[in-house]
């Protein structure tokens, strides 16, 4: 008999998915009427102190995460699907060491435990403008780069160890594959983008030991099976193939999205939003550099030109301090709801003054309305404080207003104008943010899945095990494609 096709609704796909709040596991089948998910568990991540350092409890996550695996394995057995694979996926930056006998040496230190000053001693060695050249990656505190640059300086890197990022070093906890994936490896500010290996002069010149980088590994390929104990552990008959998918969650996110012709402008749109659009090849210029792009690398081998940007926030924290006082509901959802409707009916209001809702001074907690009433004063605006919708009508105009000038910047970079607007994640549900991005920027605006990072992951996962030849073919199969 014929072995089942691995594009058959009788094999499943596992997808975990990491992220700085919470994680989830994820079944994933191809059927008739596209891909189909089922969310199997979801966890917090919770960041711990350890001795006065912000830090991630990366065992206990991936305990967390095991449990998930193992409910999902079960949950694709009662519906008589076959688990084909697994695939992790991340945030960027953050990373473990473990020592030669492959336990782990220190907890992972939070992005957070980083500072300024660790990016002023790595640019004593590299300039910022010479970085960028090489890198593409905008000079942030969170970077890899800058962390391990800390952890040289304090001692705390030997060369039998080895870094590996977070979904890398679950990847290593399921097979014992060592290796850095391609996009994950990107974010780290130290991948030539030329190259797509590690740029070794660079290392040398940080002060970073060279031995302790892992190889670098093309997304989409099988990096081993599961260890014995592992398949034990998830009720396995047999090992399953651990793919290295996109590891970087935004590299899943984005593979999900249609582009095959590099014309659309997507928006990751959650709390915080990455705008950016697919292009064959960095752009490494001081332009983009300025300008707050970065360069990272896409599931398909071309380049994710990026700018990060704020989300949802603005919007959630007003609806948090609303929900807080004694006239506000405490259901959070409702209200939303309610003020998204009332401001729909601002029909002049996306046509009017903005502010910056990435500025640094709605980066905290606190009193968001006063804030963003006080910040519209400035740019030459007036709203009353007590008047909630035109609040929300400012956030969300303010919104499109960036994602529009984002498109508008990635144009004049590429050389090329954009003909559509790509909205993923949760901003996507949000149909006035959609109208008003239109009217901004000028694009067709969609409304992409979601789901995207799952979505993306699985994609992946069923390229690399030949399910499907190409990532364009994968989205067909999952109902993504638009015609």
């Amino acid at each position: 008999m014929a072995a089942t096709p691995l594009s058959s609704p009788r094999h499943a796909y596992l997808a975990v998915d990491l992220g700085g709040q919470s994680c989830r596991v994820v079944a994933g089948w191809f059927g008739a009427d596209g891909l189909e998910l089922l969310e199997i568990d979801r966890f917090p991540n919770v960041p711990v102190e350890r001795d006065g350092v912000l830090c991630w409890d990366g065992l206990a996550l991936f305990q967390a995460g095991l449990r998930g695996l193992r409910i999902a394995v079960a949950q694709c057995r009662q519906r008589g699907l076959d688990v084909a694979a697994i695939g992790v996926d991340s945030w960027g930056v953050d990373y473990g060491l473990i020592d030669g006998s492959g336990e782990l040496c220190a907890q992972l230190r939070h992005y957070r435990a980083t500072s300024h000053a660790d990016v002023a001693r790595a640019e004593e060695r590299v300039t910022a403008q010479e970085a960028y050249a090489r890198t593409g990656i905008e000079a942030l505190p969170i970077n890899t780069v800058y962390q391990l640059v800390r952890d040289a300086n304090e001692g705390l890197l030997a060369p039998n160890q080895t870094m590996l990022l977070t979904a890398d070093l679950w990847t290593y906890w399921l097979s014992g594959a060592i290796g850095a994936e391609a996009s994950l490896a990107s974010t780290t500010g130290l991948i030539d983008r030329q190259t797509g290996d590690w740029a070794w002069d660079l290392v040398r010149r940080y002060g970073i030991p060279s031995q302790i980088l892992p190889p670098v590994q093309p997304c989409s390929t099988v990096a081993g099976l599961t260890t014995p104990s592992i398949t034990h552990e998830l009720g396995l008959a047999d090992p399953i193939p651990v793919v290295r998918t996109g590891a970087h969650d935004t590299a899943s996110a984005f593979a999900a999205v249609d582009d095959d012709e590099g014309r659309t402008v997507t928006i990751s749109c959650g709390t915080w939003a990455l705008a950016g659009a697919t292009v064959s090849s960095p752009v490494l210029t001081d332009a983009a550099r300025l300008g707050g792009f970065t360069n990272e690398a896409g599931a398909d081998g071309r380049t994710l030109l990026m700018r990060n940007l704020s989300g949802t926030w603005l919007l959630e924290e007003c609806l948090r301090h609303w929900a807080s006082t004694e006239r506000g509901p405490a259901d959070t959802a409702a209200l939303r709801d309610e003020l998204l409707a009332q401001a729909a009916l601002r029909i002049d209001t996306n046509q009017g003054p903005v502010i910056d809702p990435g500025s640094a001074e709605f980066l905290e907690p606190g009193n968001m309305p006063a804030r963003l009433v006080a910040a519209y004063r400035e740019h030459g605006g007036s709203i009353d404080g007590q008047d909630r919708a035109g609040i929300v009508a400012l956030v969300i105009d303010s919104l499109a207003a960036s994602f529009a000038q984002t498109a508008e910047g990635l144009a004049e970079l590429v050389g090329r104008p954009f003909t559509s607007l790509t909205i993923i994640g949760g901003g996507a549900r949000i149909g006035l943010l959609r109208d008003w991005s239109a009217a901004r920027s000028g694009l067709t605006v969609h409304a992409g899945p979601v789901e995207a990072t799952c979505l993306g992951n699985i994609m992946i996962q069923a390229v690399a095990l030949d399910a499907y030849p190409t990532l364009a073919q994968a989205r067909r199969a999952a109902g993504w494609a638009r015609a």
